[in-house]
């Protein structure tokens, strides 16, 4: 008895993105400037605000620095807005970013 042979693929396509390791987090918010950053999306001036203030309680010596300092990087810009975007992170100093909002 023969059995027939058939060429098959994996269902898994090759890796295209290099894994790496994430940045430590910061032990400590307090003197540590705070960027965020926005795609304009879902609630984030509503949800934005609410953060600010909890952040603010926890950590009373960090600096804030709102995303309409950044632009939306989603749209018809976002090319320019994400080019753009390490410089305006150095420039304001960032130590850390709240990024997105999402559902």
């Amino acid at each position: 008895m023969s059995a027939e042979k058939f060429e098959v693929l994996w269902p898994l396509g090759r890796k295209a993105v290099e894994v790496t390791q994430p940045a430590a987090r910061l032990p400590d918010l307090n003197g540590k400037t705070i960027c965020e950053l926005w795609d304009v999306i879902f609630r984030g001036e509503t949800i934005y605000p609410l953060l600010r203030e909890h952040v603010r309680k926890k950590f009373p010596g960090a600096r804030l620095v709102e995303y309409s300092e950044f632009g939306n990087f989603y749209g018809p810009r976002e090319r320019e807005v994400i080019a753009d975007l390490p410089a305006k992170l150095r420039e304001r100093g960032c130590d850390a970013a709240i990024v997105g909002i999402g559902a």
